[in-house]
């Protein structure tokens, strides 16, 4: 698939000489949030060992509105004690049964061009890196290349301290801690990538077809690429 109209640039990247891209996860790779579904699961199963009292999903949603840092901490935190054998199976199931059909074709398409043509890709995402490790996966990126939340982990069980919360600034902080660099690519759908996007030497903001976002918006006054995704066909609701 050629890109051409406002994308010709990100087509004479991608075929230029190999670098390192950037992607975030949620809304950018799939419709839907694979580290809220994996939180759903949890609560839905019975499966957290301390939960708080009240609605705990709300409690998450509360905190993301005021801190997103906090609240994707505290989604992490809420783990705490679990086998990590357990985490990981769960997610495959998440993702199997309400992601794999969620995946956006247009940036599957360009994820995997820039794979065959020897970039270094990388997964940045606020949620739980075990959520997204069967995306990763489906999507050919070795695990190594995921940037995301993480817990300590000790004797197979998950700890309560998270060890980096990837959001806002956190995200290009902590891929350049990872990569030793900043992207030349860098795929966002939200404002806690703006950070992430304004570091790429080229950023595309990934953007619902006939809808109007925040990051949209802060694209068409910053010069930004936009790439327009349909939510996919069989996909979540």
């Amino acid at each position: 698939m050629a890109l051409d109209g406002e994308l010709a640039p990100l087509e004479a990247r991608i075929e230029g000489p190999p670098g390192l891209a950037a992607f975030d996860a949620d809304g950018t790779l799939w419709h839907g949030d694979v580290g809220e579904a994996l939180l759903l699961r949890l609560i839905r199963e019975k499966r957290l060992l301390s939960p708080p009292a009240g609605d705990v999903f709300a409690e998450y949603a509360r905190r993301v509105e005021i801190d997103p840092r906090d609240g994707f901490a505290f989604a992490a935190r809420l783990m705490a004690g679990l086998p990590l054998s357990l985490v990981r199976a769960l997610s495959e199931r998440v993702f199997e049964e309400e992601f794999d059909r969620a995946l956006f074709p247009k940036v599957e398409r360009i994820l995997r061009r820039l794979l065959a043509r020897g970039w270094e890709v990388f997964v940045v995402s606020a949620s739980n890196r075990w959520s997204v490790e069967p995306g990763a996966r489906r999507l050919g990126l070795p695990l190594e290349r995921i940037v995301g939340v993480e817990l300590d982990v000790e004797d197979g069980l998950l700890g309560s301290k998270p060890l980096q919360v990837p959001t806002l600034e956190g995200k290009p902080d902590l891929l350049r801690a990872r990569a030793g660099r900043d992207p030349d690519l860098a795929f966002g759908n939200s404002m806690l990538d703006a950070p992430l996007l304004s570091r790429a030497k080229l950023s595309v903001a990934v953007l619902p077809v006939g809808g109007e976002t925040m990051l949209g918006r802060e694209a068409a006054r910053r010069g930004w690429l936009r790439l327009f995704v349909e939510r996919p066909v069989g996909g979540r609701p």
